[in-house]
């Protein structure tokens, strides 16, 4: 009996080890499931809301009315356990007026890794569309670029600058992804967040751009935000 109980005693840790092993990877392969159907996952998403809005009253000038309309916007879509449409933002004014600081911020403060985020998705003109004649193939590597990414993570986000100097017709490609039907292509894209950077003068202004520092970025907080809003 004793010779008995010895021989069975590694036969039950054995068993213990691969029950052990086989719930984890239930866990992991359902927690993958989840994150490919997109709506559920969260990913690197870790919105700090109180920290951009006192991130933007420090360095961020003149733009009260833009200030109070991204933090409202961002607010009422974050809160929202299930929005009925992704949310859009469209920053467009002179140079040197934030456009690109404020989307950075942006970044920031809604994911972890900010604009390094996996699921942070910058797009330039220059950089992925410099073609006007391949604006077919852009097209099509655009949509399948939006479908991919919110198919293994529902909480991205797209960014796209200089609007004005995009190839004409580009955009159109995302109009579905805009909209609120519950799916799109088999992909549910309702918590994503879409970003376009325009430059006043491109939607037909006239005259100079007013004064005010242009270059550089504000520089950043020597003490920590919230430190610094509570004084």
């Amino acid at each position: 009996m004793a010779v008995g109980t010895r021989g069975r005693h590694p036969w039950g840790l054995l068993v213990g080890l691969l029950a052990l092993v086989s719930a984890a990877a239930t866990a992991w392969d359902l927690a993958s499931l989840s994150c490919n159907f997109g709506s559920f996952c969260e990913c690197d998403f870790r919105p700090d809301l109180p920290g951009l809005e006192c991130d933007l009253a420090q360095h961020l000038a003149g733009q009260h009315l833009a200030k109070a309309l991204v933090l409202q916007s961002l607010k009422a879509f974050v809160q929202d356990p299930a929005p009925t449409k992704p949310l859009v933002l469209s920053l467009h004014g002179w140079t040197g007026t934030g456009k690109s600081y404020v989307s950075s911020l942006l970044a920031q403060y809604l994911f972890q890794g900010g604009l390094r985020s996996p699921h942070v998705h910058h797009f330039s003109p220059i950089m992925h569309f410099p073609h006007p004649s391949h604006i077919e193939r852009y097209k099509k590597d655009l949509k399948h670029w939006v479908q991919g990414n919110l198919t293994a993570c529902g909480r991205s986000l797209f960014l796209f600058d200089e609007m004005d100097k995009l190839p004409p017709g580009l955009m159109e490609v995302l109009r579905p992804f805009l909209g609120s039907s519950w799916v799109v292509y088999g992909t549910n894209y309702r918590k994503a967040i879409f970003i376009f950077i325009r430059w006043l003068l491109a939607l037909g202004h006239r005259g100079g751009a007013p004064a005010g520092r242009r270059g550089a970025l504000p520089a950043p907080p020597t003490a920590p935000c919230t430190a610094l809003c509570a004084q």
